[in-house]
């Protein structure tokens, strides 16, 4: 999954606890969540986000540690190449992926933003199984895609320029979820396995990720904002 960053204290404040294993035991999760807060100390105001898979022994102990439910933080989940539930999006009429971003102009590149250009720029990535998003000839964006192995990729995300469709935002959706459907069919078609994360963020197109995705495994994410006084400290 990906993880959470708080400014105030960068990966210190985001914990990831297992959700199976000795670890998943209740004083195995208060003993780390007490560690991690004590690294916290000298922070003014210490807070420590802590994701868990819903329905998970470690979620019951954080519930009943802040007395709250977790806020929404996405699905992990694993698409399998003889998987046949997928929902198929054809890509709009002026929208086009092509396969590789080492091909692309730097010049094509200066007006999509930080986050475009810093995935075009990551040496982790790998550049001839990502895509590039073109729309009416322009380049507007790019598929990123991490490599595990021969058999196994992974997407994080369809990033793109802010200014795309930024007048009808379920226009961009759609595009985003019918650019996610086109680079699954082209790496399930050649045999890989792709490990998928989609962001849960309560929007109405949630239903239509998972029917686009349809992963053959998948957990829920949930966030808990653990504060010292949860633990006694």
């Amino acid at each position: 999954m990906q993880q959470h960053r708080n400014t105030s204290g960068g990966d210190l404040c985001s914990l990831i606890l297992p959700a199976q294993g000795l670890a998943s035991a209740h004083n195995s999760v208060i003993a780390s969540l007490t560690a991690r807060m004590h690294l916290l100390a000298d922070l003014p105001d210490p807070e420590l986000f802590v994701h868990v898979a819903e329905g998970s022994a470690p979620e019951q102990t954080l519930a009943q540690l802040t007395g709250t439910t977790g806020a929404a933080l996405g699905w992990e989940g694993t698409v399998f190449p003889t998987n046949t539930r997928r929902r198929h999006i054809a890509l709009p009429l002026g929208a086009q992926l092509t396969r590789g971003l080492s091909e692309t102009s730097h010049e094509d590149l200066h007006n999509l933003g930080e986050r475009v250009l810093a995935a075009f720029q990551d040496p982790e990535i790998s550049a001839k199984d990502s895509f590039v998003l073109h729309v009416d000839d322009q380049v507007r964006g790019c598929i990123p895609v991490f490599r595990f192995n021969a058999t196994t990729v992974t997407f994080r995300a369809v990033i793109h320029d802010n200014a795309l469709h930024a007048d009808d935002l379920r226009r961009r959706s759609f595009l985003r979820l019918a650019a996610w459907s086109r680079a699954g069919d082209i790496h399930l078609e050649e045999g890989s396995t792709i490990i998928t994360w989609m962001p849960d963020d309560g929007d109405p197109i949630n239903e239509y990720k998972l029917q686009v995705a349809a992963p053959d495994w998948l957990t829920h994410w949930v966030t808990y904002r653990v504060l010292p006084h949860h633990l006694g400290t």
